[in-house]
């Protein structure tokens, strides 16, 4: 009979050599968590990016948990076969990077029955988390059809795509027990002063020929069209060097962190969907909008198939925000991130909130989300991010 077990170390036996000038790890976890981000890089948006990273982090810190009285190398190789497990299951044409990192995990530890345990308690935890995932309704099918009206959204120019995942505020949290568990204001009112102001700003900096918007803001708005746990889970890394945390705490970081992220998107899409808000270019090209009308204006980025409020890349950030700062009770960070990787634009932080401050700015500069979808959806971020930390006890500190 072909076991769990069997089929891990059939894996490791026949995976490639190790890539060539592959970087030293700092610990299993923070190396997985490379590989993880490497490994999710297909999917088409953050939504699905953050599920699956949250899978992988909670199956390595509840692997760790499970094989707390194996030696340490054998928990290693349980922390690394359980983020494999996920990742094999959950992410497409990943096999053989994914063979090659297991093979530098394993190769490390001592061959012995320790190992085996430790590979077969890492495979048994993947296998519980990818059937929770299974069965959170991540992968239903939803027929959605735009409310008319004004100030609901609609497909948006040039593609005029429909809606996706209008299911997703459905899909079950990690952590949260309800989607709608902090709720939030809703945008402002068409006819008020608030929503004048906003669209007044976003036509202006937003726009693709702005005259108002520096070289730097559009640098930043375009960094910003990275799936948003990327940066943000190498900033937890930064500061994971930095104070020198233990395999033990990187896994509590990094399941926090991922976790966070996920229910967040979750708790925005409910809201997106409930409010149906308009997109800016919907609504400076409308008849009915405030101000005067311009049928031919055009936003610096692509406008994503699914209503603004709230911003999703600004909730995943208040999240994140949230946790690290909570984790490492310090807003200090020094990191830089490139995107796209090589050749993309460089943005440089040293605090938390100045990362989470531009993401807030970046996506009002792309002309793609009014101020109050960043605002609030930031807020709703930090809200998720605090619930999801305290539900995530810190360890004693440990070797590793």
């Amino acid at each position: 009979m072909i076991t769990a077990r069997t089929r891990i170390l059939a894996k490791v036996a026949i995976a490639v050599a190790a890539l060539a000038g592959a970087p030293a790890a700092a610990d299993v976890v923070t190396d997985w968590n490379q590989v993880a981000i490497q490994a999710t890089a297909i999917p088409p948006n953050a939504m699905l990016q953050a599920r699956v990273l949250a899978a992988a982090h909670v199956a390595m810190l509840e692997a760790l948990q499970a094989g707390s009285s194996l030696e340490p190398g054998a928990r290693d190789a349980a922390a690394a076969a359980a983020a494999y497990g996920v990742l094999s299951r959950m992410t497409s044409g990943q096999g053989d990077a994914l063979d090659v990192a297991l093979k530098r995990t394993v190769d490390a530890v001592p061959a012995g029955a320790a190992k085996t345990d430790g590979l077969a308690v890492g495979t048994q935890t993947a296998e519980r988390i990818v059937a929770r995932c299974r069965a959170d309704g991540a992968d239903a099918k939803v027929a959605f059809t735009p409310t008319p009206g004004n100030g609901r959204w609609q497909p948006t120019p040039p593609a005029n795509a429909p809606a996706i995942l209008p299911h997703w505020g459905s899909v079950k949290p990690f952590v949260l027990d309800s989607a709608t568990r902090f709720p939030l204001k809703g945008p402002p009112k068409l006819d008020g002063p608030e929503f004048a102001r906003e669209l007044d700003e976003v036509r202006s900096v937003g726009a693709r020929l702005s005259a108002t918007r520096t070289a730097d803001q559009t640098a930043a708005a375009i960094f910003w069209t990275v799936q948003t746990p990327v940066p943000w889970n190498a900033a937890a890394r930064a500061a994971a060097a930095a104070h020198a945390t233990t395999r033990e705490e990187n896994a509590r970081l990094l399941a926090a962190l991922n976790v966070a992220c996920s229910d967040a998107h979750v708790a925005a899409f409910e809201a997106k969907y409930r409010f149906q808000h308009w997109r800016p270019v919907t609504a400076i090209r409308a008849r009915s909008a405030p101000g005067s009308r311009d049928e031919t204006w055009e936003p610096l980025l692509g406008t994503p198939a699914h209503p603004d409020y709230p911003s999703t890349h600004a909730t995943c950030s208040g999240a994140a925000e949230a946790v690290l700062k909570g984790f490492f009770g310090s807003d200090d960070v020094a990191v830089s991130v490139t995107h796209p990787p090589t050749f993309g634009v460089t943005r440089s932080y040293t605090s938390f909130s100045q990362i989470a401050d531009e993401v807030e700015d970046a996506r009002v500069w792309g002309g793609i989300h009014f101020r109050s979808a960043d605002v609030d959806g930031r807020e709703l971020g930090r809200r998720v991010g605090e619930y999801v930390l305290s539900r995530f006890p810190a360890p004693r500190r440990a070797s590793r």
